[in-house]
């Protein structure tokens, strides 16, 4: 028996399968030398890139909770929480980047729409 369209969920893969994209699209823009010089690396990139792969392993981390009881939702949720948490950081690095280095408009566009995509599909 199939689920009416309109009350599906979105599936958790699809949240891993989009925060993994975040987190590569991150180190591509981190990797680029046009968009942050080498000498800034250590100080701010390397932070944006931690805050990204911290987001695709706390949602890894929550799929893999199987729930049973009380102990594993919160388990469960605790690791949303966190992944949650660091999308929040994320765009605010992000939203220095951009002040500070001047990342081409499509480009901060685009990594943008997908953090925050991911971050609605957290909260959901």
């Amino acid at each position: 028996m199939s689920v009416v369209k309109s009350k599906r969920g979105e599936g958790q893969l699809l949240v891993i399968t989009k925060a993994n994209e975040l987190a590569t699209y991150t180190i591509k823009i981190c990797s680029n030398e046009k968009n942050f010089p080498k000498h800034y690396r250590w100080c701010i990139t390397s932070k944006i890139v931690d805050a990204a792969i911290e987001i695709s392993n706390n949602a890894n981390m929550a799929n893999s909770v199987f729930v049973r009881d009380e102990s594993d939702y919160a388990l469960r949720k605790q690791y949303q929480t966190k992944a949650l948490a660091s999308t929040y950081s994320l765009l605010s690095m992000m939203d220095i980047s951009y002040r500070v280095f001047g990342i081409e408009n499509s480009r901060m566009e685009h990594w943008t729409k997908i953090a925050v995509e991911v971050q609605t599909m957290l909260r959901n």
